[in-house]
């Protein structure tokens, strides 16, 4: 669950929540800030809106990668004229 998905670049826990869990507990208290709850709430569903849009350019960029990767082996496109005989499969119909 934590585990940071190299198409996204993002865990999916990180783009739920917003953060990634800690397993070891720190040493020291971390300072809260002492904005409005209100403000803090509005600062992390802006940093979730960003991550899913830098998690779906990612996933973009992959899949364009993907493409040009696959059609480096793909053979000529089979040229067909009108009149010209084929033979179809009508295994599954």
């Amino acid at each position: 669950m934590n585990t940071i998905n190299k198409s996204t670049g993002f865990s999916p826990f990180q783009l739920r929540l917003g953060q990634s869990p800690q397993l070891i507990p720190l040493l020291i208290t971390p300072v809260v800030p002492t904005m409005p709850e209100e403000t803090r709430a509005w600062e992390l569903i802006d940093k979730l809106h960003l991550d899913v849009l830098e998690a779906q350019n990612n996933l973009l960029k992959a899949k364009i990668s993907q493409d040009a990767y696959a059609n480096l082996t793909h053979g000529p496109d089979f040229e067909l004229d009108i009149g010209d005989h084929v033979m179809l499969s009508t295994k599954n119909c």
